[in-house]
């Protein structure tokens, strides 16, 4: 009796399985018969065409009729018992609205998977534009934008220099100024001719070729070695305006940039004439207890060493960056690869972000971040596209190391800005979601595990220098010499971490 029982079993178990695999197999994915050819389109992009057969067209067409007539409301019909041929004349845009839509998605994935393009950004795709034919197939073509091909280079016998510079009394003399400045009085300057550190009020006219290309009219600056404006500057400002008085006219060079709104004066230089009209000078505050009471400090010394502190820090940032810089350089110039110039033009306002929050954290000054500011934008490209090429390298080495940016690796870099800015980790980190920022900090800390692997691995030579490396000191105006009006980017904004 018994073995009867499991003899009629047998069958049905086996019906069940066969059926269960049949729902497992009808939901799975189903593979299109799709002719895809890919061509190159450019640096770091593909042309691709798509070609789906109409036979997989006329069964995501049923498919999509089946899904209708369960869900579709047609008045005089319960659900799902409209016959199809109404179903079809009703809603015969919303079906071949949902058709197309599923080939696409199914299109997209399938070429994903079996031709592994690696692309850097979604496909730009006019979906309207596709037309979903009456008869015979249907053709997607596209562009892609991939990550670039290259052969991962030898890293692992490079050589590299690391300044090393030791902080002189005299270096925190002139930071403790700077920072004395920051509460100083501007007076006017009744005797003398202009200096360096004085401030100007001065008409600045932009010439070239003898054509006035921009007139900026009683701008104040302070006369340092360098200006800068947002696209260029003007790089012996001192030399042409040291001595000059209230009334006398002076001219100089400037520079334009090599991302000036103006393409017809990018890397020139053109004419500037500058007529002052009035000079300022800085006054110190008073540095007595009530003062350093004031902001913060017990006396003077209390000051010069938390001082001397910013200076080691940013020494300590400028070696990082000076051996980062030539393992670039090196491994660029070992692998050589071109870049889309709408990909670096996307990624213009982040490379600018990125660097002068890497300032901030190294402790430079607002003048500083704004003349560093100024100068990235007048270069912007030939940054932004350095940039690139470093975060392709290092992410192609850091993909052989087995190197990963782990939850942990972000918990703990937004914990050390938190410590650095004085605020808490949670508000950091909503910041940073906020801003859309977690993912160029992911992109950061894998960069910079990346340089540190490398350096397990090579040569570092020990270079001792005297000087800094920081740029000449220059102020910055919010103008352009071409005239031209620069594109408006998002301001640069704190909460990054310190790259190296």
């Amino acid at each position: 009796m018994s073995t009867g029982e499991n003899e009629r079993d047998e069958p049905q178990t086996e019906a069940a399985t066969a059926e269960g695999e049949a729902i497992q197999e009808g939901d799975a994915k189903k593979r299109l018969n799709l002719d895809v050819q890919i061509t190159d389109a450019g640096p770091c992009k593909k042309h691709v065409k798509i070609v789906v057969p109409r036979s997989d067209i006329d069964e995501q067409f049923e498919e999509s009729i089946g899904t209708f007539r369960k869900e579709a409301l047609v008045p005089g019909f319960r659900p799902g018992k409209a016959p199809r041929e109404l179903v079809q004349r009703r809603f015969r845009k919303e079906v071949a609205g949902q058709v197309k839509s599923a080939l696409l998605m199914a299109c997209m994935e399938q070429l994903d998977e079996e031709h592994k393009l690696n692309p850097i950004t979604q496909p730009e795709f006019d979906f309207e534009a596709m037309e979903l034919p009456e008869d015979g197939p249907m053709e997607i073509e596209l562009d892609v934008e991939v990550q670039p091909d290259f052969e991962t280079p030898e890293y692992k016998n490079l050589v590299v220099k690391r300044p090393v510079r030791k902080i002189a009394d005299a270096d925190v003399e002139g930071q403790y100024r700077a920072f004395l400045e920051r509460y100083a009085q501007i007076v006017p300057k009744l005797e003398g001719g202009a200096e360096p550190g004085d401030y100007v009020v001065a008409d600045l006219s932009f010439s070239h070729d003898g054509k006035t290309l921009n007139e900026v009219k009683e701008v104040q600056f302070r006369l340092q070695p360098q200006l800068r404006f947002q696209d260029g500057v003007i790089p012996a400002l001192a030399e042409s305006l040291t001595g000059a008085k209230p009334g006398e006219s002076r001219t100089a060079k400037a520079q334009i940039g090599t991302s000036s709104p103006d393409p017809n004066l990018r890397g020139k230089e053109v004419d500037v004439s500058i007529q002052v009209h009035d000079l300022k000078a800085v006054r110190l505050p008073e540095a007595d207890p009530a003062f350093f009471e004031g902001i913060g400090f017990d006396d003077e010394q209390d000051l010069k060493q938390a001082l001397r502190s910013v200076l080691e820090r940013r020494v300590e940032f400028q070696a990082r960056q000076a051996v980062r810089r030539q393992i670039v350089d090196q491994l660029i110039e070992r692998v050589p690869f071109d870049l889309p110039a709408d990909l670096v033009k996307r990624q213009e306002i982040s490379t600018l972000r990125r660097l002068v929050n890497e300032m901030r954290e190294a402790g430079y000054s607002d003048s500083e971040l704004r003349a560093r500011e100024a100068e990235v934008r007048a270069n912007a490209h030939e940054v932004t596209q350095r940039n690139l090429k470093e975060f392709f390298l290092l992410a192609k080495i850091a993909e052989g190391e087995d190197i990963k940016v782990e939850d942990e690796d972000l918990s703990d870099e937004i914990e050390m800005i938190a410590y650095r800015g004085d605020e808490t980790p949670r508000r950091v980190r909503a910041r940073l979601e906020k801003e859309g920022q977690m993912d160029n900090l992911a992109t950061q800390i894998l960069e910079r595990k990346a340089i540190d692997r490398i350096l397990e691995y090579i040569t570092v030579e020990l270079e001792e220098v005297s000087t800094p490396e920081d740029e000449p000191a220059a102020d910055t105006l919010d103008e352009t010499a071409s005239g031209a009006v620069a594109e408006e980017t998002e301001p640069a904004s704190g909460g990054s971490s310190e790259e190296e």
